[in-house]
């Protein structure tokens, strides 16, 4: 569900806020702040792609992890496909 509601907020150009997703249920927690993860779930999960897939995770070390402003943060890489999303490429 969390998956569906994130493509529709794309697909239409809506802004999710944080509160209507958090409704839906999902996996993982929210960030520590607006470019870190706390600690114990520093995958970063990144919901407004422009790929137009509904989430890329980066995990610690990739390309694009610094680069990336968290939107949800994950202990696991299981526990962010669970919440729909896919692994960043580089």
């Amino acid at each position: 569900m969390r998956t569906w509601v994130a493509f529709l907020g794309f697909l239409f150009g809506l802004l999710i806020s944080e509160a209507a997703v958090l409704a839906v249920g999902q996996e993982g927690v929210a960030p520590a702040s607006q470019w870190d993860c706390p600690k114990d779930h520093p995958i970063k999960g990144n919901f407004t792609t422009y790929s137009g897939e509904p989430c890329i995770y980066h995990v610690p070390g990739g390309a694009f992890y610094g680069k990336t402003k968290p939107e949800r943060c994950y202990a696991s890489e299981a526990e962010a496909k669970k919440d729909g999303c896919r692994a960043s490429e580089r």
